[in-house]
Protein backbone atom coordinates (compact mmCIF):
# COMPACT_ATOMS: atom_id res chain seq x y z
CA UNK A 1 0.00 0.00 0.00
CA UNK A 2 1.44 3.39 -0.82
CA UNK A 3 1.93 5.64 2.00
CA UNK A 4 0.23 9.23 1.92
CA UNK A 5 1.59 11.97 3.69
CA UNK A 6 -0.30 13.29 6.25
CA UNK A 7 0.37 17.31 7.98
CA UNK A 8 -1.25 19.20 10.07
CA UNK A 9 -2.55 21.49 7.92
CA UNK A 10 -4.63 18.82 5.93
CA UNK A 11 -8.40 19.16 6.40
CA UNK A 12 -9.51 14.95 6.18
CA UNK A 13 -12.99 13.83 5.55
CA UNK A 14 -15.06 10.78 7.01
CA UNK A 15 -14.49 8.45 3.89
CA UNK A 16 -18.46 7.73 2.39
CA UNK A 17 -17.90 4.29 2.75
CA UNK A 18 -17.79 4.39 6.70
CA UNK A 19 -20.05 4.27 9.54
CA UNK A 20 -19.48 4.78 12.92
CA UNK A 21 -21.46 4.41 16.47
CA UNK A 22 -20.41 5.75 19.48
CA UNK A 23 -20.61 3.52 22.38
CA UNK A 24 -19.37 4.57 25.74
CA UNK A 25 -17.47 7.27 24.62
CA UNK A 26 -15.44 5.58 21.98
CA UNK A 27 -16.21 5.31 18.00
CA UNK A 28 -17.06 1.83 16.79
CA UNK A 29 -15.79 2.62 12.88
CA UNK A 30 -16.69 0.16 10.39
CA UNK A 31 -15.32 0.22 6.50
CA UNK A 32 -18.21 -1.05 4.65
CA UNK A 33 -16.35 -1.43 1.44
CA UNK A 34 -13.52 -3.93 3.46
CA UNK A 35 -16.06 -5.29 5.99
CA UNK A 36 -13.27 -4.52 8.61
CA UNK A 37 -14.19 -2.52 11.87
CA UNK A 38 -11.87 -0.19 14.52
CA UNK A 39 -12.45 0.93 17.77
CA UNK A 40 -11.06 4.21 18.70
CA UNK A 41 -10.78 5.59 22.74
CA UNK A 42 -12.24 8.64 24.21
CA UNK A 43 -9.45 11.21 22.40
CA UNK A 44 -9.45 9.22 19.03
CA UNK A 45 -13.50 9.41 18.82
CA UNK A 46 -12.44 13.22 19.97
CA UNK A 47 -10.63 13.17 16.66
CA UNK A 48 -13.13 11.23 14.47
CA UNK A 49 -16.39 12.84 15.30
CA UNK A 50 -14.31 16.35 13.84
CA UNK A 51 -12.99 15.01 10.61
CA UNK A 52 -15.38 17.48 8.43
CA UNK A 53 -13.18 18.49 5.65
CA UNK A 54 -13.30 21.68 6.69
CA UNK A 55 -10.69 21.92 9.85
CA UNK A 56 -7.25 21.47 10.03
CA UNK A 57 -5.77 18.83 12.08
CA UNK A 58 -4.09 21.58 13.65
CA UNK A 59 -7.04 23.14 14.92
CA UNK A 60 -8.45 19.74 16.20
CA UNK A 61 -5.01 19.45 18.23
CA UNK A 62 -5.66 22.37 19.62
CA UNK A 63 -9.54 22.06 20.83
CA UNK A 64 -8.24 18.60 21.68
CA UNK A 65 -5.61 19.95 24.32
CA UNK A 66 -8.16 22.79 25.32
CA UNK A 67 -11.05 19.70 26.30
CA UNK A 68 -8.59 17.62 28.21
CA UNK A 69 -6.64 21.08 29.91
CA UNK A 70 -3.06 19.70 28.22
CA UNK A 71 -0.32 21.48 25.57
CA UNK A 72 -1.07 21.47 22.12
CA UNK A 73 2.59 20.13 21.53
CA UNK A 74 1.58 16.85 23.44
CA UNK A 75 -1.78 16.27 21.36
CA UNK A 76 -0.05 17.47 17.53
CA UNK A 77 2.06 14.71 17.49
CA UNK A 78 -0.61 12.22 18.62
CA UNK A 79 -3.53 13.96 16.29
CA UNK A 80 -0.92 13.37 12.87
CA UNK A 81 -0.20 10.09 14.00
CA UNK A 82 -3.99 8.96 14.39
CA UNK A 83 -4.88 10.90 11.37
CA UNK A 84 -2.05 8.73 9.30
CA UNK A 85 -3.13 5.92 10.33
CA UNK A 86 -7.17 5.87 9.58
CA UNK A 87 -5.48 7.59 6.45
CA UNK A 88 -3.74 4.26 5.48
CA UNK A 89 -6.95 2.39 6.67
CA UNK A 90 -9.22 3.82 3.62
CA UNK A 91 -11.18 5.72 6.89
CA UNK A 92 -10.54 9.12 5.58
CA UNK A 93 -9.61 11.04 2.67
CA UNK A 94 -7.64 14.22 2.58
CA UNK A 95 -9.04 17.83 1.49
CA UNK A 96 -6.01 20.51 0.44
Amino acid sequence: MKKVAITLADKPKQASHTTFEIVDDQAVIINLNAGTYISLNETGSFLWERLDGHTALADIAVDLAEAYDVDPAITRPDVLALAGQLLEEDLIALYH
